[in-house]
């Protein structure tokens, strides 16, 4: 089997119509294949991250060469080997409640403390002139023992912000 060179890369940019076909367009052109993909409207700046493999190796700045013509700010990480997924159990954990800073901090440093991993985390404000501030998330835990633990710590933790939480294991089911 060929050696194949895996790479990370970033692009921010306003809004526009055709950024992704441009630059899925260079990826093709290049031969590099996309592994995996996230990409979000942010108010007015939408931004995308790849992972991508190539057979051929390429320096950075190569990468970025080809990108020149495509409307974008844009970064790019070489990794020496494939990087890791963790394995584990999935949870989607929600968090809603009225705007207000630390909402994100409060969470994520339970979810740290009980050895949890990010996979996923986006929030959004909501609403009229009540704002609701909504934060998703997608977790995996190693661990099913202490699931009950940080569980309880979660809502302990949103109970003292003020927040209401969600918190449901997700099932995959194969074909």
């Amino acid at each position: 089997m060929d050696k194949q060179y895996y790479y990370a890369l970033s692009f921010v940019n306003t809004d526009s119509k055709g950024i992704v076909a441009d630059t899925t367009k260079v990826l093709f052109d290049n031969g590099f294949n996309l592994s995996d993909s996230s990409s979000t409207l942010l108010q007015g700046v939408f931004s995308m991250i790849f992972i991508v493999t190539n057979d051929k190796e390429y320096k950075e700045q190569e990468i970025k060469d080809m990108f020149k013509n495509v409307r974008s700010n844009m970064e790019v990480f070489k990794f020496d080997k494939k990087p890791e997924i963790k394995d584990g159990s999935h949870y989607s954990i929600s968090v809603y409640g009225a705007d207000k800073a630390g909402i994100v901090h409060a969470i994520t440093k339970e979810i740290t403390k009980n050895n949890l991993n990010i996979i996923d985390l986006q929030t959004k404000i909501t609403g009229g002139s009540t704002k609701v501030y909504i934060m998703m998330l997608e977790v995996v835990a190693n661990n099913e023992d202490n699931e009950n633990i940080w569980q309880e710590a979660l809502k302990k933790t949103a109970k003292e912000i003020n927040t209401q939480i969600n918190i449901k294991k997700i099932e995959f089911y194969e074909l």
